[in-house]
């Protein structure tokens, strides 16, 4: 099965783009900061046959245009509860990936009545008090820096729209996205290189003032407080090689889920969909179908 088409959503927030494709229960995906729904084309291929698998593009990135509004991490989880709305998913189950794990563990807290399961990829809580108290820290450092950068990038937009394709042109040349995805990925020489370059591709399109205001939700002590309250049966899907969420953060976060559980892949870093996928998505298949 090839990666559906894009469609859209007309949100109040501004337009939305999604991918959809399969039949059976709705599983909504929510890819990370720098990705797009492209992402989660392995979801398509083998999941598709059991699950209505809808992979959303979050404002800002992928095709998705900013939003008309700021993108911290509430309003990312409001804009991606308002495209459910939208797509009539009355019922659900969601994974997210590293920045999308945070909006779908929250839609969760928001709603957990409409959600069934949830699957929380590359993505990890503070281990001890005192990371937590820094982490807090430097969420408000962020936040401050974004909300003092926002208007500056706003009006440097369409100069840095225009050479976009010149930076995606760049950025994927040879040997680039190997050395641009080395932090991310345990072993970029078993990541098949289109894998890298497309990942690559959708950080270099990516809205500068949704980046930042995006990356301020790191620390954000709303998380572990809807993590600690969460009622949703959760997944926690993490590489043991991970340097950005590190496999000791996953297993803080699964240890405070109340309905939580563990996996860890070997020889994985941060994008287990593209360095293991197939026991990335068995897992999480199984886990759906539970």
């Amino acid at each position: 099965m090839r990666l559906p088409d894009v469609a859209w959503l007309d949100l109040p927030t501004g337009p939305l783009a999604y991918r959809r494709g399969g039949t059976g229960r709705p599983l909504l995906l929510i890819h990370g900061w720098g990705g797009s729904s492209r992402y989660w084309m392995g979801a398509f291929v083998t999941l598709a046959g059991c699950r209505d698998v809808i992979a959303i593009d979050l404002p800002g990135f992928g095709s998705s245009p900013p939003p008309r509004g700021s993108a911290s991490l509430a309003d990312l989880t409001a804009i991606t509860i308002a495209a459910a709305d939208a797509l009539g998913l009355e019922t659900l189950s969601l994974a997210g990936h590293s920045l999308g794990a945070g909006v779908a563990l929250m839609f969760a807290a928001a709603q957990p009545e409409r959600v069934r399961r949830l699957a929380l990829v590359s993505f990890g809580l503070p281990r001890t008090p005192n990371e937590e108290a820094l982490f807090a820290g430097l969420h408000v450092q962020l936040s401050a820096n974004a909300a003092l950068w926002a208007p500056w990038l706003t009006m440097w937009s369409p100069w840095v729209a225009a050479v976009r394709p010149w930076n995606q042109l760049l950025w994927t040349t040879p040997p680039l996205p190997v050395l641009l995805t080395a932090q991310a990925v345990y072993s970029a020489a078993e990541v098949p290189f289109a894998a890298l370059a497309l990942g690559v591709a959708d950080m270099a399109t990516m809205d500068l003032r949704v980046a930042v205001e995006a990356a301020s939700s790191a620390g954000d002590p709303a998380v572990a407080v809807a993590a600690r309250d969460l009622t949703v049966p959760a997944l926690v899907l993490s590489g043991r090689e991970d340097q950005i969420f590190p496999p000791s953060t996953a297993t803080a976060l699964a240890r405070v889920l109340p309905n939580g559980g563990l996996v860890l892949f070997d020889r994985c870093g941060h994008v287990p969909m593209a360095e293991c996928p197939a026991p990335f998505y068995t897992a999480m298949g199984a886990f759906l179908t539970l």
